[in-house]
């Protein structure tokens, strides 16, 4: 018997950037995030910057907040079933592309557009000078996850070109409602920090053309991610030799892609 075939899209969950109101189904999307972000913190849990401990416990206006904020989109990869060969993501997954329905089987989050002072890193973290506001956006891109079961199918690789699209479509002209409207960026950049040991995403993030710029703790990872909030809960789950290791060793690997805005 010869292994299902399936069509691949992906898609941005709703957001205030997206849509002027939260849709009807948001908690049924909530559960099915829930359900796909606690699966991979089960099954890959160092390639993580959170764990299973602190999320299982998030309640389910938790897991809304998770995706329907103003600082991020939640982007994932939905496998379509289809009866033919041909498993990309053209023609077969179109019918299905326009909703969520399907098998939940990745997830990425990109936030931004960040001001600069927020994206901003130590100087001892070696990452070069960037933009002014003006002249690019800038992102961050994070917690990139495929399941198990479908892996091997490019997953990771539709994320990553999803994330570009997006910043790309949404470099707006001002990075805030209510600022002094800035001259329309021309260039963008994305940045992801990843654990060292971490090669597969090493691998999947240089493939798709980014660019080992520096090194960085876990601290500023998480307030870069935008997960500042959950900081004293993961020190909370580590040993004293840990948490200081955490705060203070420069060991992620900071990465970054940069592009023009068509």
């Amino acid at each position: 018997m010869s292994a299902p075939q399936y069509a691949y899209s992906t898609q941005a969950l709703p957001s205030p950037r997206t849509s002027s109101s939260p849709p009807p189904n948001i908690e049924s999307i909530a559960n099915h995030y829930a359900t796909l972000r606690l699966e991979g913190l089960q099954t890959f849990p160092n390639a993580f910057g959170s764990s299973y401990a602190i999320e299982s416990t998030f309640t389910l206006a938790e897991w809304v907040s998770r995706f329907w904020r103003d600082d991020a989109v939640v982007l994932v990869c939905i496998a379509h079933p289809v009866s033919g060969s041909d498993s990309n993501t053209s023609t077969s997954a179109a019918a299905a592309q326009s909703s969520l329905e399907g098998e939940w089987v990745g997830s990425a989050i990109l936030r931004g557009p960040m001001p600069a002072h927020e994206y901003a890193l130590p100087p001892q973290s070696g990452a070069p000078p960037f933009g002014s506001d003006d002249t690019e956006t800038k992102w961050q891109m994070t917690a990139v996850y495929a399941s198990a079961s479908h892996r091997g199918r490019g997953i990771g690789k539709m994320l990553v070109q999803a994330a570009k699209d997006f910043a790309k479509s949404h470099s707006h002209t001002s990075l805030q409602p209510g600022l002094a409207i800035l001259p329309r960026p021309t260039k963008l950049r994305i940045r992801a920090i990843i654990h060292p040991d971490n090669l597969k995403v090493l691998s999947l993030y240089e493939g798709a053309g980014f660019v080992d710029v520096g090194r960085i703790n876990g601290k500023e990872a998480y307030r870069t991610n935008g997960d500042s909030a959950f900081w004293e809960m993961k020190l909370q789950t580590l040993s004293e030799e840990m948490k200081v290791y955490w705060s203070t060793a420069y060991v992620g690997v900071v990465l970054e892609w940069k592009g023009e805005i068509e």
